[in-house]
């Protein structure tokens, strides 16, 4: 069964946590394409902050140069209406009706699911991989979740190969202690960030004066 995986977020900027978590989901679970999914951002919008074409450059240069079947999706970015996950799910869901579907999600976001729109209907267009699972630990999972994950959840990786959806699984992908919040600030208090970024990128945002 053909496998995809979708990561999704603003990425602005893509920095070396976003890759190296990508590259130890791959490691571990090769899925055929692995999209990166930029998210929308508001018309209006601090002059700090990266646009869509800005952010698009990014992800290209930060991907280019691997071979793990990365991909980057623009139909969010694309879409005049408001992004719902569970519409772009729905999309991939029409175009590949027979292929295994996973969308990732940290452990925030997790948390948070129940606030989604539709979010019900999520596990039944695609799987779950929520990373890190070390942090299962530190946090208390809503009385919602915890029912969620009762029903869903799966310790056998196989499912997200091989069925087309409605399993949870947890993944510790490695704690990359990067965010692209802290990347902006200290990008502009002028830190050094080279180690921090893909090359390519440093050097673009370098030129566009990103950040500032």
């Amino acid at each position: 069964m053909y496998s995809i995986a979708i990561f999704g977020g603003a990425f602005d900027p893509i920095h070396n946590g976003h890759l190296q978590t990508s590259l130890t989901i791959q490691k571990n679970f090769n899925f055929d394409a692995y999209i990166f999914l930029p998210c929308k951002t508001p018309t209006i919008k601090p002059a700090t902050i990266a646009s869509s074409k800005q952010r698009i450059e990014m992800i290209l240069r930060a991907i280019k140069c691997y071979k793990q079947n990365f991909k980057l999706d623009l139909r969010e970015i694309e879409r005049a209406t408001p992004s719902y996950m569970v519409e772009t799910l729905e999309s991939f869901r029409a175009e590949s009706p027979e292929t295994s579907i996973t969308l990732i999600i940290g452990y925030d976001a997790f948390l948070s699911l129940f606030q989604w729109h539709q979010w019900q209907k999520i596990i039944t267009l695609a799987h779950l991989m929520v990373i890190n699972r070390s942090e299962f630990a530190k946090q208390p999972i809503p009385e919602i979740m915890q029912q969620f994950l009762k029903k869903y959840q799966s310790e056998n990786k196989a499912e997200l190969l091989n069925t087309q959806a409605g399993s949870v699984f947890l993944f510790d992908a490695g704690n990359f202690e990067i965010s692209s919040t802290s990347l902006r600030e200290e990008i502009k208090k002028g830190a050094n960030v080279k180690s921090k970024l893909p090359y390519s990128v440093y050097e673009y945002i370098k030129h566009q004066g990103l950040y500032q």
